[in-house]
């Protein structure tokens, strides 16, 4: 679910001057609410898994 280069290339700059990249905040900004959602639980089970804790 992450953005290609040639699409992000098309959307203008990459990364701020403080070295944040745009191109992930305009990726989770284009996902519908539930969409941010799933992502987030994603990362949490990820999280989870790699502390070896029970999901």
């Amino acid at each position: 679910m992450r953005p290609t280069r040639s699409h992000a290339e098309a959307r203008g700059k990459t990364h701020s001057e403080d070295g944040v990249d745009l191109t992930l905040i305009r990726w989770m900004l284009s996902l519908t609410p539930a969409e941010r959602l799933q992502v987030l639980q994603h990362n949490i089970r990820s999280i989870m898994r790699l502390r070896g804790e029970k999901i």
